[in-house]
């Protein structure tokens, strides 16, 4: 593969910029699968090619994760979708430029997003220059030369300008007077231009340095995949230890099983509120969860069993009830907060908490068949899972249901409150205004709210399908 060269240089500044005008002074709208478009383009004259048929696991979250950002507002999905979203187009890079030599889909090959995502652009953050300087055959040498020499001392030279500019202005009032000459004449904005470099350089400079790590293949140990694991415990330990565990689950199991499968009988305890017994199905279910996956690692990976099929035996009877006890944990927790909704309505942090744990029902159920069947790709069918689910979460539009969920149990009676709405996207107004129209005076603060968060929405940039349709209802009730 060859290195960046001056027209690679070229079309990464133009990514650049294009990236900086729709996204850091544009908006997370629309602009999201530009950018995405662009960067495939970018790639497209890096490679000369995109790599497809193998890559569609990849692609097609791609896609549908850029695309959420057109059809759906919720920020905290926005922020993961961002890093999501990422850590997919890494990986897609490293497959376009076949810089992965690891097995696709395996723990080694997804956490090759760090050193190529991250650490390599650090790195070689000075790859152009370095370039321009050691290029010594290229005809245009010297006037890039000139051009780096020029941008650098620009951004050197203009803060300290604009800071002696204020200076010079506070202590002479006519100099103070040209210069409001100058703004009130010439359509020249000083801080939009300094912030425009500032912001090109911390992305050009990181950009090049990423290109630079997937065209120039370094010398990579990739027999790690390969490499039996060394740490190993004792047989008998392990199994002590794993066994105390197991007997300390049995016993909790039968002092507290009224406790555990109230829930599943819509049944609350007496001495319990709703959200307490959710909210304890939950805390204590998170440190069982990883400490019983901690045991079930170390009895499958760790432990010496020195070829004894007796052994094999007794370890995978531990871990089959490790997983089903940890099932049983996940669907009370899981149970408890249904019962919670069913009483008091959806809220998003309900929503979440109940993702997290079906989420970790799947995976617990995969790390069960990988324990039947050895030959079953664990990480990749978590990580299709997990991207699975994460769609999911994206694409049921979460807002606009827990408000129309809400908004029904509001107006037949069944709760009293409608508070959800204050942390809902805009996605929440049709089902918002379904309750205004009732009369309810508790909307008016927050229909106020979501027309002034929508007034904040006027970039191209930011345009979204709920912020569209959240604008024309408004303009319909007028």
């Amino acid at each position: 593969m060859k290195e960046l060269d001056q027209k690679a240089l070229f079309w990464i500044a133009s990514a650049s910029i294009l990236f900086m005008e729709l996204l850091i002074f544009g908006g997370w709208g629309i602009a999201v699968p530009i950018s995405v478009i662009i960067y495939y383009v970018l790639i497209l004259s890096q490679n000369k090619t995109i790599r497809i048929k193998r890559n569609v696991l990849l692609l097609i979250p791609i896609i549908m994760i850029s695309l959420c950002f057109v059809f759906f507002d919720n920020m905290l999905l926005k922020f993961l979708n961002v890093i999501f979203l990422y850590g997919l187009i890494v990986l897609d890079t490293s497959e376009q430029f076949k810089v992965n030599k690891f097995e696709f889909l395996s723990l080694e090959w997804i956490m090759q997003v760090v050193p190529i995502g991250i650490i390599k652009p650090i790195k070689n953050i000075l790859a152009p220059i370095r370039l321009i300087r050691d290029d010594g055959k290229d005809k245009y040498r010297k006037f890039f030369n000139i051009f780096w020499k020029i941008l650098i001392g620009l951004l050197v030279g203009l803060p300290i300008v604009f800071i002696a500019t204020i200076l010079l202005m506070r202590s002479d009032i006519a100099f103070k007077n040209v210069i409001d000459l100058i703004n009130d004449n010439v359509s020249f904005n000083f801080s939009a231009i300094i912030k425009r470099i500032a912001v090109f350089t911390i992305i050009y400079f990181p950009l090049c340095g990423y290109f630079y790590g997937v065209k120039n293949k370094e010398k990579e140990n990739c027999n790690e995949e390969n490499k039996q694991i060394k740490i190993k415990f004792d047989f008998t330990i392990v199994i002590t230890a794993t066994s105390f565990l197991c007997t300390i689950y049995v016993m909790y199991c039968l002092a507290k099983f009224t406790y555990l499968i109230s829930s599943f009988m819509g049944i609350l305890p007496a001495e319990y509120t709703f959200s307490e017994y959710a909210r304890q199905g939950f805390f204590e279910c998170v440190p069982l969860v990883n400490i019983n996956l901690f045991f079930i690692i170390v009895l499958d990976l760790f432990t010496k069993v020195n070829d004894s099929k007796k052994k094999r035996i007794i370890i995978k009877g531990f871990i089959y009830y490790l997983i089903a006890f940890t099932l049983f944990l996940v669907i009370s927790a899981l149970s408890k907060m249904l019962l919670y909704i069913n009483a008091y309505g959806i809220t998003l942090m309900r929503v979440y908490i109940a993702w997290i744990l079906i989420l970790g029902f799947i995976i617990l159920l995969l790390i069960g068949i990988k324990e039947y069947n050895n030959k079953f790709k664990l990480i990749r069918n978590v990580f299709i899972a997990f991207t699975i689910m994460f769609l999911g979460l994206n694409y049921i539009n979460v807002d606009y249901r827990i408000a129309k969920y809400d908004a029904d149990l509001y107006i037949t009676g069944k709760v009293d409150t409608i508070d959800a709405f204050k942390e809902l996207s805009n996605s929440a107004l049709e089902p918002l205004m379904k309750v205004s129209r009732t009369g309810d005076k508790k909307t008016t603060l927050l229909l106020k709210r979501y027309e002034n968060r929508l007034k904040e929405r006027e970039k191209w940039q930011d345009w979204n399908v709920v912020t569209y349709k959240a604008k024309k209802i408004l303009e319909n009730e007028k």
